[in-house]
């Protein structure tokens, strides 16, 4: 009776996860699908930012803007983009492996970096390998407003505008596709690098026959380069974000989706399990029955 009694309460604790399991499943797929509308929507804004980028950076006539130089101040920044909640897989994981690549890269060059975060998953590991953010975003949603992202990047943009950064990037997991998400360092500034590699992406988004003398901009863009650059930035630091919450929502997705299975499969089996044992037990009960009928006869 009592190994009865244990199966049926490792059943219903397996009911119990199966239904959170598959609630937060639902959550995050509606999330998920709300996000990749909003990814799909704002694809083409950016793609049009990185070709006026590219138009900027190949001029004939070089602009001239501090954002567009490289310096040498041994200063680096890294923004790392850890999960808001748990239950998502590897993520986190892959997320530190990006930081501390990037700390021993520092390393290696005699670097100082500084770790700027989100208030995130990603603050236990980081404290458990005693690494110090210095400096921890509270308040934001799993996609900043431009007003967030605007106030995260003027910080960067100021100090690498009067030298004192060499360079800014964000770990962070890009999303491709429902079937290919990466974990990777997306350079922000030095500019130039971020805009190679905005136009070198898998996705050709620029005609190469054209260069920057077919185009009339108005206002001139020797005028507004600064403005361009920084909204560029900004740009790049929301997709990074956009892309982070996408991935986190499907990689919890699939998560979810395996561990609901999987307690539907414990279930099954502990029911399989449950009837067997009751069905020993009957039968025993029975046994016992007729050999007391017998002694009696």
């Amino acid at each position: 009776m009592a190994a009865i009694r244990q199966i049926l309460l490792r059943r219903k604790a397996a009911e119990n996860i199966c239904r959170i399991t598959r609630t937060m499943e639902m959550i995050s797929t509606a999330k998920f699908k709300s996000y990749h509308r909003l990814w799909q929507s704002v694809s083409d804004y950016h793609n049009a930012l990185a070709r006026a980028g590219y138009l900027m950076v190949t001029a004939g006539d070089a602009l001239q803007h501090p954002l567009l130089k490289e310096n040498a101040s041994g200063k680096s920044a890294l923004i790392a983009i850890g999960s808001t909640r748990g239950l998502c897989g590897s993520y986190n994981t892959e997320i530190f492996r990006l930081v501390t690549a990037n700390i021993k890269r520092a390393e290696m060059m005699s670097k100082k970096l500084d770790i700027y975060t989100t208030e995130c998953r990603l603050l236990t590991a980081l404290s458990h390998y005693h690494i110090t953010p210095k400096k921890v975003y509270t308040g934001l949603s799993e996609i900043p407003t431009y007003i967030q992202i605007e106030e995260i990047a003027e910080e960067f943009i100021d100090e690498y505008t009067e030298g004192e950064l060499d360079y800014l990037g964000i770990a962070y997991t890009r999303y491709y596709s429902a079937s290919s998400q990466q974990a990777q360092t997306l350079t922000i500034m030095p500019l130039t690098e971020l805009i190679e590699d905005l136009t070198t992406r898998a996705t050709v988004i620029w005609p190469w026959d054209l260069t920057f003398d077919d185009f009339h901009f108005s206002p001139p863009l020797q005028k507004t380069v600064g403005d361009l650059s920084k909204m560029i930035i900004c740009s790049w630091i929301g997709a990074c974000f956009m892309d982070a919450a996408l991935s986190e929502h499907f990689a919890r997705m699939v998560a979810m989706r395996n561990a609901t299975d999987n307690a539907d499969q414990m279930i099954k089996d502990l029911t399989t399990e449950y009837n067997r044992a009751r069905q020993t037990q009957i039968t025993g009960e029975l046994l016992d029955i007729i050999g007391g009928t017998g002694a009696l006869a």
